[in-house]
């Protein structure tokens, strides 16, 4: 079953499900204090500079993004390493992508990612990793995981995936566009 969600302009979406600078540095806080690495997704500029004002050490580049090239532009000048997200995107278009960091220097890794909330089994595709290990044998492959349960990370794992993202939400009573598959 798939779920529908009503189109609205993705300013708003972002505006509306966005983190306060105050909320956000809380958040790093905590990770950092956990000893884990803190990754958030921007979507513009001002976004990658608040980032680097935390210190962030590498950064997520989600699907809606991995083509965005005057973004990827500005995040290749500050060196950090990259994970970033395929879905929504055809193999031509990851290798564009592919072509761009590498003559940007810059260090990244590609999740298969299937743009689907959740993704159902059928839909998985999971081949795709392999087909992304042998395409860019030099770069780490991982999965983007939108299923309800843990069984294609696990899958993953045994192909080869080397970054599993997961997916979840602490409170599914709380708005947002993704909440229901998260």
């Amino acid at each position: 079953m798939e779920i529908q969600v009503p189109l609205k302009n993705i300013y708003s979406i972002i505006k509306n499900n966005s983190l306060s600078l105050e909320e956000e540095f809380k958040l790093f806080k905590y990770i950092k204090s956990k000893k884990m690495i803190y990754l958030s997704t921007p979507f513009s500029k001002n976004a990658v500079d608040r980032l680097l004002k935390f210190g962030v050490s590498a950064f997520k580049i989600g699907s809606g993004e991995m083509s965005n090239f005057p973004l990827l532009e500005y995040i290749s000048k500050f060196k950090k390493p990259l994970i970033v997200s395929t879905g929504l995107h055809n193999l031509d278009q990851v290798k564009k992508t592919y072509r761009f960091l590498n003559r940007k220097e810059t260090k990244f890794a590609l999740l298969h990612t299937t743009n689907i909330y959740p993704t159902s089994d059928v839909h998985l595709r999971l081949n795709s990793i392999l087909q992304l290990q042998k395409i860019f044998p030099k770069t780490l492959i991982g999965l983007s995981d939108h299923t309800g349960d843990l069984l294609s990370s696990i899958i993953a794992m045994s192909l080869g995936a080397k970054i599993i993202e997961k997916h979840f939400v602490v409170n599914k009573n709380i708005e947002g566009p993704d909440i229901s598959s998260s």
